[in-house]
């Protein structure tokens, strides 16, 4: 900074070292008969130091003031929302929650069924297979284990999670459920995702309808950001899947994957399969353990590496990952939709797949 500004100021104020060029040896004998120019520097220097400090206190602060870290002392005041409100209160949205919790209670039972129980499952029972109940458990919403509790497959208990007693405190922040105020921060985040995507989008075809950048090189510049903004789109998206289901407004719930395919499965059926997943597989390395996992056809051309033909299928994974066969693919929409929701005793459809699921499809699928 000052160190600069001097070692400018001395070579300005040099005899200059080339006198027949006018102009340049009338620009040093000014700069040279300046006697207040220090002052100025000085000045300067003291102005953007002030200016340093209070942009770092107002950035401390407000970093300070979010939810994934504690507040400093007091307690966070209390943030309701209003008409004008661009985003939910912590109390709204717990709201929100409970009402949403008792229109998909096909999820409180997935939960129910989860290793760590869900994020929210404590609070919304499971209503539908529960024993005592008339009505026959469904697979899609349990565990595929025999009478004694335990896989028909490898006979192996269903795991408990290990949680340490007593919790270490340096261990405390990863068994810790993330917070309503938290909550309500991924799904900020997430949007400002979308945003950015769909502003990026534009920005490509504002570089390529008015030549500001040659096309390769417009590509190349828009085609890294596009491809990040995707990635982070996929690690929220499974973060949010798991810690902040429902989203404080529904509109919300079209913008997690929209670029993802051209027919894809809605948010709710999203958080369903990555769920029953979950419940599947407990053990990476024995797919399906627990019941049918929907990611099982993912796995299908690694499952046999040990194998030499392993070397051949292993390649075309990305391949098939590019032609739907992820979650958020047209394939893996319509294998799920092969399966989800059961069927009646009867063999006819669930009333709910009218009422509930089907419409939603079409909604998001009309909007993608």
């Amino acid at each position: 900074g000052s160190s600069r500004v001097f070692q400018v100021e001395k070579v300005c104020c040099q005899p200059p070292s080339f006198p027949s060029q006018q102009s340049s040896h009338h620009l040093f004998q000014c700069c040279r008969s300046s006697s207040s120019s220090r002052h100025i520097f000085l000045s300067l220097k003291k102005k953007a130091a002030v200016a340093t400090v209070a942009t770092s206190l107002l950035l401390q602060k407000m970093a300070t003031a979010e939810p994934l870290l504690p507040g400093p002392g007091a307690a966070q005041k209390e943030v309701k929302h209003t008409n004008f409100s661009i985003f939910y209160g912590a109390n709204e949205y717990l709201e929100t929650l409970s009402k949403k919790y008792e229109e998909y209670d096909e999820l409180a039972d997935l939960l129910k069924s989860s290793p760590d129980g869900g994020a929210d499952a404590d609070a919304y029972p499971a209503k539908k297979g529960e024993e005592g109940s008339n009505e026959p458990k469904k697979k899609m919403l349990s565990l595929d284990v025999d009478d004694d509790k335990r896989s028909k497959r490898t006979k192996r208990s269903v795991p408990t999670p290990n949680v340490p007693e007593p919790m270490p405190s340096n261990l405390a922040f990863m068994f810790a459920k993330i917070t309503l105020e938290q909550k309500l921060y991924m799904w900020n985040i997430y949007t400002l995702i979308f945003a950015t995507q769909a502003l990026s989008i534009v920005a490509y075809w504002a570089l390529l309808k008015f030549e500001l950048l040659p096309f390769w090189l417009s590509t190349i510049i828009m085609g890294t950001i596009i491809a990040s903004l995707g990635i982070q789109n996929v690690y929220i998206l499974h973060d949010v899947i798991h810690g902040a289901t429902f989203p404080p407004y529904e509109w919300q719930a079209y913008i997690t994957h929209p670029f993802a395919d051209f027919i894809s499965l809605p948010w709710m059926e999203m958080i369903m399969e990555h769920n029953r997943h979950h419940n599947s597989t407990f053990d990476l390395l024995n797919h399906g353990e627990f019941g049918w996992d929907p990611a099982n056809w993912l796995y299908v051309l690694q499952e046999w590496t040990p194998a030499w033909y392993g070397w051949l299928t292993v390649p075309l994974v990305p391949l098939w990952h590019f032609i739907g066969a992820s979650d958020t693919g047209s394939l893996f929409a319509i294998l799920w939709w092969m399966n989800f929701p059961d069927a009646c005793p009867s063999g006819k459809c669930d009333k709910a797949f009218w009422t509930k699921w089907l419409p939603a499809r079409v909604k998001h699928n009309l909007f993608v």
